[in-house]
């Protein structure tokens, strides 16, 4: 560190080196990742915590695709369910809350992509069927843009201004 002249880092460096050569080329090479000792545990908690997850929500699915409700109203003939055995066409709608199919009056209703506005207030052109699952309820559609009443049901919620459109099935029973 005396040397007081042009190079004083190079002097620097080898007065804390004292004498060895610094390995340049070789401190990314050889050097393992060092794993602080908690993380292993908590990538091993997260992963069981993922499957324990996919493994819930799989069961779940399951047991709501195998399930059919029964709606409260003047007598049980009215069930719900999201599969119907021997009717294709009722999973060809998704909706994680209303349920693919309602068996109403005799009559499969499967689920559509429609939406009808039907407001809080009582209606004529939706009269309540007085069944209800929950917070839904049962409506007839007897204003249908094709113009055949009976085809067409809705659900709503009480806490919704529009309801879900089902559309009678007659290849389903």
């Amino acid at each position: 560190m005396r040397h007081a002249g042009r190079d004083r880092y190079s002097s620097l460096l080898r007065t804390l080196q004292a004498g060895q050569e610094l390995p340049w080329q070789q401190q990314g090479r050889g050097r393992r990742l060092a794993w602080h000792p908690i993380a292993g545990k908590l990538l091993r908690v997260l992963a069981v915590g993922v499957l324990l997850y996919l493994a819930v929500t799989a069961a779940l699915g399951i047991w709501r695709d195998n399930r059919v409700d029964a709606w409260a109203g003047p007598d049980a003939t009215v069930s719900s369910g999201q599969r119907l055995a021997d009717c294709p066409l009722v999973g060809s709608v998704r909706d994680d809350l209303f349920p693919n199919w309602i068996r109403f009056s005799g009559v499969v209703y499967r689920l559509t992509d429609t939406i009808r506005p039907m407001g809080f207030a009582a209606d004529p052109d939706f009269p309540s069927t007085g069944y209800s699952l929950g917070t839904m309820t049962l409506y007839r559609v007897l204003n249908t843009p094709e113009g055949k009443a009976g085809d067409i049901v809705a659900v709503k919620l009480d806490t919704s201004a529009v309801g879900r459109v089902y559309r009678a099935t007659r290849d389903c029973s």
